[in-house]
C-alpha cells in the first residue's frame, strides 16, 4: 500500500469512528450532561425599580448571598429552579442601565428582565392590565433640532430596542394564569425620566411613539442588553392612567399591579428549559 492510500484509509477509520462514537449511548449521555450543565450555569438578572417591585420575589426565591454594589443589593438564589441575580435598581433611566450592566458585567447575567408598574397610554389598557415588550423607546431623548426623529440615539443611530422573541412567548403563557379581568397586550413600552401625570403629555407620547405604557426604566435596560447582545425584555402592569389623577390611582392599583407583574416572571422561570 502507498503512503497515499494508507492516509485515505486512516482518515477513513477516523470518520467512521468517529460517527460511532456519536452515535453511542455515551455520546448521547455526554451531550445531556452538557446540556444540564449550561442550564444551571444559565443566569436571569431581574431588574425592579421600586422596592414594592422586587420583595414578592425576594420573598419566594431561595437566596444563597447577597452582595451590595453602588448602592444597590443584588441578591443571587434560584428561584423555580432558575439561577437569578435579583436587584432593587432604584427609579430612572441611570439606576436602570447602572443595575443592568452590573448584571451583566459582574454577575454574567445571560438574560434580563425588568419589571413593575407604569402609566398606561394607549387607550385600551385599563388599571391592572400588562403589556409585554415588542420594544422599547426613550420618549425623551430628542435631538430633533439636529434633524434626528424623538426617540432615536444619535451616533447610535436607533432608538427602539427589541425585546427577545423567546421571552415574549415565556411571557404570553405565564400570563394565562392571570385572573380573566387581566388583559394582557404585547406592545411599545416608552421610557423617560418623568412620571407622566399630564393629560397632553400622556397623548403626545401615544402620538408620537404608538406606545402602551409609560414608565421610567425600561428602555434603559433595553438599551444596555442591545449594547451587550443580551436577551431582555419589560413586562409592566398599568398602576395609573397618567392623567391628571395619575398619582391617586398610583397608590390605589400599585399593590395589584406588582401582583401581576411578579406573577407573570415566576411563571416565565418556572416554564424555562
Amino acid at each position: 500500500m502507498n503512503i497515499t492510500k494508507h492516509i485515505k484509509v486512516l482518515l477513513l477509520f477516523g470518520l467512521i469512528t468517529g460517527i460511532l462514537m456519536a452515535c453511542s449511548p455515551q455520546a448521547e449521555t455526554n451531550e445531556k450532561e452538557v446540556a444540564a450543565k449550561e442550564k444551571d450555569e444559565t443566569v436571569i438578572g431581574i431588574i425592579g425599580p421600586m422596592k414594592e417591585e422586587i420583595e414578592i420575589l425576594h420573598s419566594h426565591m431561595e437566596v444563597k448571598n447577597s452582595e451590595d454594589i453602588a448602592g444597590m443589593t443584588f441578591y443571587k438564589g434560584k428561584l423555580e429552579g432558575q439561577n437569578i441575580v435579583l436587584v432593587q435598581s432604584g427609579i430612572g433611566k441611570v439606576n436602570a442601565a447602572m443595575a443592568a450592566q452590573l448584571l451583566v458585567s459582574h454577575f454574567d447575567a445571560d438574560k434580563l428582565i425588568n419589571s413593575g408598574i407604569s402609566g398606561a397610554i394607549h387607550p385600551d389598557v385599563k388599571l391592572g392590565d400588562i403589556v409585554i415588550s415588542t420594544d422599547t423607546v426613550q420618549h425623551d431623548m430628542d435631538e430633533t433640532a439636529k434633524g434626528f426623529e424623538p426617540g432615536i440615539i444619535p451616533r447610535l443611530e436607533i432608538g427602539y430596542f427589541k425585546a427577545d422573541k423567546e421571552l415574549i412567548s415565556l411571557a404570553e403563557k405565564a400570563a394565562e394564569t392571570l385572573p380573566e379581568n387581566v388583559t394582557v397586550f404585547k406592545g411599545r413600552i416608552a421610557t423617560g425620566d418623568q412620571f407622566i401625570a399630564d393629560e397632553k403629555k400622556k397623548e403626545w407620547i401615544y402620538n408620537t411613539f404608538n406606545g402602551y405604557v409609560v414608565e421610567m426604566e425600561g428602555a434603559a435596560v433595553g438599551q444596555v442588553a442591545h449594547l451587550n447582545d443580551v436577551p431582555y425584555i419589560v413586562i409592566r402592569s398599568a398602576s395609573d392612567d397618567a392623567g391628571e389623577e395619575a398619582v391617586v390611582k398610583w397608590e390605589d392599583f400599585k399593590q395589584t399591579a406588582v401582583e401581576n407583574s411578579s406573577s407573570i416572571i415566576e411563571g416565565m422561570l418556572k416554564n424555562m428549559e
